[in-house]
């Protein structure tokens, strides 16, 4: 058989199950509710991070307790993604994102009303299980609402949403704690859950999973757990030190448990995990290169927010509104991907957003301790072009052919390749900067100043003043003089490292994806 009919073979397959019932005609508003939810969702990635210093006051929480809080979400956020997706597959879309918004406005109000850090991590890591099932629900449901013509246009707008809810995350946060108290960052979820949840179910149509097929107990328990044990080595790594026993420890188990659940998937009768997926190239591809922008998108905010903070000192809120273009120019992009890709297709309009993306990304090298924000804004402009030119076509790459069938856990297997592509992006460029900050720091401090101080200092830009409070004036100004220009030289290495892998991943995807426009369904060539 030739290669081309192999491949016309394979999308004939892939495309067999393709409902031919029409559209939804309140499919926009089906939309605008799920962009809806899916926002919220994102805003608590980040909302937590402003409201850290009066958690700390009012719960007598530690730095590690600090961590963990902001952490248990996207860990319990990314473990249960994929389990997400076959309960969606398995019982229905609609009836998935009711059963998850429900969980998240409990563990809303839970957090509300936690009176230790135990319980709050403890109700943020719930919440991680609400957005898990939320995420992959939404885009299955934009998937199967809308006809194949008009998915590209409505995955962008509902990328556009996930991303935009991550930069108004430390804006909304910082208004919030300008007036209430630091529990108001969670209960400002609750009516909008609820009213989420009037609309989906007066407006969604109740698409059936694909039924027939019970739960794999053993593959929903391996890939949890595998993928959260992973992410704790990937997520502490910079705290306790890669080659630290816990680190390697934690890394080797999650990478045996997920081969163990890889190798269960070719046996399981009902799979979480249908390993066809991996067969098709577009899914594999496309999957990567959002991963990629979601990768930089949440390093360079976690990078970004330290500078504003640390070194050019800025309020948070400030600093929140600082990221709005990131935002902003992704959903300005988002809107003109789709005509971009009718002219010149998908891979070039994805290859040429990671290339904007690392142009984005370099400039940030010319930063330094009292560069003025418009260098800082044009940087976000292009990343933000970027991103939004890779994640929506991407996302339609990645399913345009996955049959309807599997859509619940192919929208999930993407959405985990992101949020691990997130993780990663704060992990290995936070942990870039931590390492250059603390060498520079400590190799230049030490001799000139006690080393209690410059130990207190080497943790993150942001105790740079704390420290220097121990010191007289005249040592405190040289101290924090040192100890910017530290963290703007990790600043530096983090950026080219984040650059290169994008103009890397661009060339990989300008070679491996076929021309046309995928996201519409043309013929691969």
């Amino acid at each position: 058989m030739s290669e081309k009919s192999r491949k016309s073979e394979e999308t004939t397959q892939l495309g067999a199950d393709e409902t031919s019932e029409p559209p939804n005609p309140q499919r926009w508003w089906v939309l605008a509710v799920l962009c809806l939810v899916v926002t919220v969702v994102e805003v608590d990635a980040t909302v937590v991070n402003v409201a850290l210093p009066s958690m700390a006051a009012d719960l007598s929480a530690s730095s590690s307790d600090l961590a963990w809080i902001s952490d248990a979400y996207i860990l319990t956020f990314a473990a249960f993604m994929l389990i997400g997706g076959r309960l969606g597959d398995q019982y229905g879309h609609k009836r998935l994102l009711q059963a998850s918004l429900m969980i998240f406005g409990v563990a809303s109000l839970l957090c509300v009303l936690a009176t230790s850090t135990g319980q709050l991590l403890a109700w943020r890591a719930l919440l991680g299980v609400g957005g898990a099932g939320i995420l992959p629900a939404s885009l299955a449901l934009v998937t199967i609402s809308f006809p194949k013509e008009e998915r590209p246009k409505a995955f962008g707008i509902w990328s556009a949403m996930t991303v935009l809810g991550l930069p108004l995350g430390p804006v909304l946060g910082g208004w919030l704690l300008n007036h209430f108290w630091w529990g108001s960052v969670f209960l400002i979820n609750i009516p909008l859950v609820l009213v989420t949840m009037v609309s989906a179910q007066l407006l969604i149509k109740p698409p059936a999973g694909a039924g027939g097929r019970g739960l794999d107990v053993p593959g929903v328990l391996l890939s949890a757990l595998g993928t959260g044990t992973l992410l704790f080595a990937i997520i502490e790594g910079p705290r306790l030190g890669w080659a630290t026993p816990g680190t390697i420890g934690s890394a080797l188990a999650g990478v045996i448990l997920l081969t163990v659940f890889l190798a269960w998937q070719r046996r399981a009768s009902a799979p979480v995990l249908d390993l066809g997926l991996l067969r098709v190239r577009t899914f594999v591809v496309g999957s990567m290169a959002a991963s990629l922008s979601f990768f930089v998108f949440t390093g360079i905010m976690f990078v970004l927010t330290q500078y504003l903070q640390g070194v050019l000192r800025y309020e948070p809120l400030n600093a929140g509104l600082g990221l709005v273009p990131l935002a902003l120019l992704f959903t300005l992009a988002s809107i003109i991907a789709g005509p971009m890709a009718a002219k010149i297709g998908s891979r070039g309009v994805i290859a040429t957003g990671l290339l904007l993306i690392g142009v984005g990304m370099f400039i940030l090298v010319a930063a330094d301790t009292d560069t003025t924000y418009s260098l800082v804004g044009v940087s976000l402009g292009f990343t933000g072009l970027g991103a939004g030119l890779t994640v929506g076509q991407a996302i339609a790459t990645s399913l345009s052919q996955v049959p309807p069938a599997l859509a619940g856990v192919g929208s999930a297997v993407g959405n985990s390749a992101r949020q691990i592509g997130g993780a990663l992006g704060v992990a290995v460029l936070g942990s870039v900067l931590a390492s250059v900050y603390a060498g520079n720091l400590t190799g230049t401090l030490l001799s000139a100043f006690p080393a209690d101080v410059v130990d207190k200092a080497s943790g993150s830009v942001n105790s740079l003043t704390e420290a220097a409070a121990l010191l007289d004036r005249d040592q405190a100004d040289r101290f924090l003089e040192i100890g910017r220009d530290a963290f703007v030289n990790g600043m530096h290495i983090s950026m080219l490292v984040g650059g290169v892998l994008a103009v890397l991943s661009a060339v990989v995807v300008f070679s491996s994806l076929p021309k046309g426009n995928l996201a519409r369904g043309e013929e691969l060539v």
